[in-house]
This record gives C-alpha cells, structure tokens and sequence, in this order.
C-alpha cells in the first residue's frame, strides 16, 4: 500500500489487453526469468496517488498528470469493495493507469477483483512468495512487489528475491503499524550500491510535497507513491495536497 497502470475509459466487456510497451513504469532491455523482457527504468519519474475512494478525486487526480491511482483492498482506514474501485478507475482520464492494492491475498481474489474493477497493475504488500509475481503477470498484471527492510542488507536480500519476477519494487519503512500507508520511510542511505537495472525502484514512505523533490533528487527513483503524505486526516485525502504534491514531483 504505499505512503502507488493506464485506462483507456470503457467498462467492462471483452477483457481490455495489456497497455501498450512505452506506458509502462519501466523500459524494454535484457531477458528475465522464464523468459521474459527484462525491464530497465525510464528517466521521467513517474507518480502515484495511493488510497483514493472517490471518483471525484480520481478525475481531478488523472487531469493534474498523476500516472497512478492505487485503489487498496486491504487494511481499514482505506479498504474498499472492488465495486467501489470500479467506480474510482472508471473516473481516470489522461492515461492514468490503475494499482490494485492487496496484502496477503491469493491469485483468486486478486483476479476476481481485477475482473471486476479493471486496474492495471496489482501491488502486493504483503509476504507474498514470487511465485505469485510470476503467476499474476502470466495473467496480464504488471506486479509490484512492496518491501519493507529493516535493514541495508533486508533490503538488498529482497530486491535480489524479487527484481526478476517484479515490475516495480516498492520500498518504505517497517511500521508495526501495517504494511504500508504508515508514512514510515527507511533510510535513503541503504540503497548504495543496489544494482537496480532490471527492475524500476518505487520509493514510498513519509512523502509529502515539502520533501519528495529532494527524495527523487537524492534517491533517483523510477515512480515515488504518496498515500498519507496527501492526508487532512487519517484516510480522508485532500485534492490541494494532492496537486501540491503533484506540482512539487514533476
């Protein structure tokens, strides 16, 4: 869940195919495991508004130039129904593309919910195996595997477990609290030295308009995700910080 795709605006009705290469987080380069592309990162930072359950704001969101909107299936605060997820990326415009948010959740539900609510991207936040990275992309679904290190060397152990199974690997700091949506961030220092091609870097975790330009100035990251970071109060988002958060990241 983060602290982060694009639709092209029908419902449903035949299964919309993958988007197209070049709107994707990442770039064509390489191979990977089991024998597909391996992806090296764009230039451009990309963003992503995680935790929205309104329409309303997923509109106003995709038209100030977000590139994702996480809608997330797990927790409390900012759980909601795939139905209700329906109706948030149904309000994209722009070429926003959509991140399904799930903790611990098995191919199933996650496909269901996908059927149902039609994003673009499933993001898992919890421990799941990479097994399932590879299951949910054969199934259409770019991945991004969510992490939450400890330490420098958790974080090169899972970036090496996933880089080849994943999209995206999307880091924030540990929280007792929840697996992501905490605003907890890690220290920036652990990424030195990280071989990061082959796999685009998200970087979450105690973003807000105020430092996420210094973020992607030090960390140079491929997407930076902001959920409680655009928050008046817990779980409710607020459109001024969101376009502020926007203005101050592109």
């Amino acid at each position: 869940m983060a602290d982060g795709g694009r639709p092209g605006g029908g419902r449903r009705g035949a299964r919309r195919p993958p988007a197209a290469a070049p709107k994707r987080p990442d770039a064509a380069g390489g191979r990977r495991r089991g024998g597909r592309q391996r992806r090296r990162a764009v230039n451009r930072v990309r963003v992503k508004i995680c935790g929205l359950r309104e329409p309303g704001h997923a509109t106003v969101t995709s038209r100030a130039g977000a590139d994702y909107v996480g809608v997330v299936f797990a927790g409390r605060v900012r759980e909601i129904t795939a139905g209700e997820a329906a109706g948030v990326v149904a309000a994209l415009e722009g070429g926003t593309r959509a991140v399904g948010v799930f903790v611990d959740a098995g191919p199933a539900e996650i496909l269901v919910k996908r059927d149902i609510a039609e994003f673009h991207v499933a993001q898992l936040a919890g421990s799941e195996p990479p097994e399932l990275c590879d299951r949910l992309r054969d199934e259409g679904l770019d991945v991004w595997k969510g992490l939450r290190p400890t330490s420098s060397d958790a974080l090169a152990r899972g970036w090496e477990e996933y880089r080849e199974v994943a999209d995206a690997i999307l880091l924030e700091g540990f929280s007792p609290h929840g697996p992501g949506g905490t605003g907890t961030a890690f220290p920036h220092e652990w990424l030195a030295g990280l071989e990061r091609d082959g796999c685009a870097l998200a970087l979450a975790g105690g973003l807000n308009a105020d430092n996420v330009a210094r973020a992607i100035r030090d960390v140079r990251p491929d997407i930076v995700d902001v959920s409680s970071g655009v928050e008046r109060a817990r779980g409710e988002k607020s459109i001024d910080l969101i376009l502020e958060f926007l203005a101050a990241a592109k």
